[in-house]
């Protein structure tokens, strides 16, 4: 693990009634509520087959959706064909919240309610109608995404309803219908609702598709789809279209569905997962037959109950009584779930669907160093999150969220390119924290707003925004921290040793305080009182040591917590603060230790052989000399961190005057790579050359390059790997390769 930065709350907020050392637990992110109305077609054009799939679908929505400030409404609609009490529209479900398992079930229990209509009813379909209905309770500000999920084969017909002009006939109707369908659109556009069309029957494609790509085309992402029509041919159809639509349109993420046939009165057993960034999610089961009966099994083999709490985690069922079960977990253990379903002699065979529906509760920290920047000075900017219940590390669940960050000021926006790959300021890959930089303009003055966004399918997204003074002069306090190269493992109970430096260029006796802040859940940390004051003398450098203390009771896994350097005469002035992450886990017990001595020995013959083979491979050392004929045009060193590849660019310093630099984005990179005593270089262009140690090798027409090796004259006389080298030196005597 890695020392880390992240964004802080003022400081002064975290010296009030805490012991000294202690951190301050900020307030915990909740999951962004959806607003809700599924539109069901009972035309006369949808058969029984697709209004029971039409029923599966508008219940697997309502009983799927997790967040409990969320509103869902089901509304059926056909058309008003001017008999006595028709109308367009049938809501069989009114707006409901679903914070309890009795409003879930209330919505389970009307969606049953939804009809193929008999003709004296009205048969036509009137999409106008329906939309307006659903844009009645969608209007206005409202926090979270506000959509609208219409389940229709898309053919509009009101040919014979007198709404749409008495005096006209057939399709002077559909007209005037379809043109009240494009402003009700406008509408809907104008009022951020995303409409998701899902095609029953026999549909019109191309008007299913203006449902979507009409209405508002807000995404999750820049990696998430904007509306789409989906079309449904099958039972197993409305599983996936529909998970795929709602989980789109939610910003969840959907789990892959399961398919397990069921013989009469057999019994099946299905695996689902829940990622680690999941903090509130459902288990559905598309049963397609009430008499089935379900049981859910969390990661550690308990049996959870449907309703209640067991640990941290608490849930709800709904559906036990109807086609489509949802079990709702809020702070679920993540990991393998199994899901055992029970089948009845007098129940046929069915291919049951299970999936898992999920959004993660998350709260970004953005970071600037330094906080207070100079005109032309470089910032580090570094981006990362946590869930409520825990702190995010693991790449696997992050792979599919975006980190972006921008620098704005009076007449100019930065886009900062962020990245977890160790370049470009990014200390450690792999870790959860973004990292870039960017320079502050030269002409910037007063403040600079930098901007933070986390987003993505599967998660509630967040941004974060600092607002940055721009310094006239040097900082009178700077400072910069260590915590050493060790792979941040720690057991619970005991302390990892830290170090501060502050540099003093105020000419005055000053103090500093270190403060611990912003734990993530779970982390518990402090720092003795008596080393958290920092004495500096008028001015210099001084540094000092720390120990931060890991509780006993920390939580195992990942920890992280955020650590600050303030002015300890004005703390709201911070200094200096870095993020450190570290990974808690218990000692093993004795019979583990005997086991592990008693493999030792394979074990350093094992690390033998891999630490040959990556020194072989390791490109420290090597340096790349640039030759414009017989002219040198300078040279440049690997970095100074182990790795098996040296990227580096061939630009120009000035016009015509060619320049070697390490790679950055964007860059023609050139990939230098060794094995023993052998060179590879790969172009920008994808060819492929070998060579040794001190031989030139033309990269274009008027440029050569050499590379030497600084490494060679440390091997040691006894080292076979050294001597397996020096045999493969070539006879001019440039040094060869370690």
């Amino acid at each position: 693990m890695r020392l880390n930065v992240l964004a802080s709350t003022a400081a002064a907020l975290l010296l009030v009634s805490l012991p000294a050392g202690a951190a301050q637990q900020q307030p915990q992110p909740v999951v962004q509520p959806a607003h809700i109305v599924v539109l069901v077609d009972e035309s006369g054009s949808i058969g029984s087959d697709d209004m029971q799939r039409e029923r599966e679908a508008a219940a697997l929505i309502a009983l799927g959706e997790f967040a409990p400030g969320s509103t869902i409404a089901v509304v059926g609609f056909a058309s008003d064909d001017g008999g006595q009490g028709q109308t367009p529209v049938d809501v069989v479900c009114p707006p409901s919240k679903v914070a309890t398992a009795q409003d879930r079930q209330r919505l389970s229990d009307c969606v049953k309610n939804l009809r193929s209509r008999r003709k004296e009813e009205g048969q036509g379909t009137d999409h106008a109608a329906a939309l307006q209905q659903a844009l009645s309770y969608l209007t206005g500000d409202k926090d979270g995404p506000k959509l609208v999920f219409l389940l229709t084969d898309g053919k509009l017909d009101v040919s014979g309803s007198p709404r749409y002009g008495p005096d006209n006939v057939g399709d002077q109707r559909n007209r005037a219908a379809s043109a009240l369908v494009d402003t009700v659109l406008s509408q809907a556009r104008q009022e951020k609702v995303a409409i998701w069309p899902l095609g029953f029957g026999d549909v019109d494609r191309a008007q299913l598709e203006k449902f979507a790509k009409s209405s508002f085309q807000g995404q999750c992402s820049d990696r998430s789809p904007s509306p789409s029509a989906s079309i449904v041919a099958s039972s197993a159809d409305v599983d996936r279209a529909l998970l795929q639509a709602f989980g789109s349109g939610r910003c969840a993420g959907v789990g892959d569905i399961q398919r397990t046939p069921v013989s009469p009165g057999g019994t099946a057993e299905v695996k689902v997962t829940i990622p680690m960034i999941a903090t509130d999610g459902s288990i559905i089961v598309m049963k397609h037959d009430s008499r089935v009966a379900v049981s859910y099994v969390d990661p550690e083999g308990k049996v959870v109950p449907k309703s209640g709490t067991q640990g941290e985690s608490t849930f709800q069922v709904s559906g036990e009584n109807a086609t489509v079960e949802a079990l709702r977990v809020v702070n679920p253990l993540p990991g393998t779930w199994t899901v055992k379903i029970t089948s009845f002699p007098d129940v046929p065979r069915i291919d049951v669907g299970t999936a898992v529906l999920y959004q993660g509760a998350v709260r970004s920290a953005m970071i600037l160093n330094p906080p207070v920047p100079r005109p032309g000075q470089q910032v580090v900017v570094e981006l990362s999150l946590q869930t409520r219940s825990r702190a995010i590390v693991d790449p696997a669940a992050l792979r599919a969220l975006s980190f972006t960050a921008t620098m704005s000021g009076a007449d100019f926006t930065t886009t900062i390119q962020l990245n977890d790959e160790q370049r470009d300021s990014d200390q450690r890959r792999d870790d959860g924290v973004y990292t870039g930089h960017v320079t502050v303009p030269d002409n910037a003055t007063g403040s600079i707003r930098f901007v933070g966004k986390v987003a993505g399918i599967g998660i509630s997204g967040d941004t974060r925004t600092v607002d940055a003074a721009i310094a006239s002069g040097p900082a009178p306090l700077a400072a910069v921290s260590s915590f050493g190269d060790t792979d941040r493992t720690v057991a619970p109970g005991d302390s990892l040793k830290g170090s501060v430096t502050v540099t003093n260029n105020s000419g005055r006796a000053r103090k500093a305080r270190i403060i611990v802040s912003d734990p993530a859940p779970g982390t518990l940390v402090t720092i003795p009182g008596e080393q958290t004051v920092l004495t500096l003398p008028p001015s210099g450098v001084s540094t000092f040591d720390f120990d931060l203390s890991f509780a006993s009771d920390t939580v195992m896994g990942a920890n992280a917590v955020t650590l600050k350097v303030v002015d300890d005469e004005n703390p709201q002035d911070v200094i200096y603060e870095w993020r450190l992450t570290a990974d808690v886990e218990k000692p093993p017990p004795l019979t583990e230790i005997a086991i592990g001595i008693s493999v030792s020995a394979v074990l350093v013959t094992l690390l033998i052989m891999f630490l040959v083979h990556r020194r072989r491979r390791d490109v420290r050392g090597l340096v790349v000399h640039l030759y414009e004929g017989h002219r040198g045009r300078g040279d440049l060193a690997a970095p100074e961190r182990p790795s098996p590849v040296f990227r580096f660019h061939l630009g120009e310093a000035d016009q015509g005057v060619p320049q070697l630099a390490h790679a950055g984005p964007g860059d023609d990179t050139y990939e230098l790579r060794r094995n023993g005593g052998v060179l590879r270089l790969r172009t920008p262009y994808g060819e492929d050359t070998r060579c040794h140690v001190g031989e030139h090798v033309d990269v274009t027409p008027t440029l050569a390059i050499k590379v030497l090796d600084e490494r060679a004259s440390l091997e040691f006389p006894d080292d076979p790997l050294a001597a397996d080298l020096r045999d493969e030196r070539p006879a001019d005597g440039d040094h060869h390769l370690l």
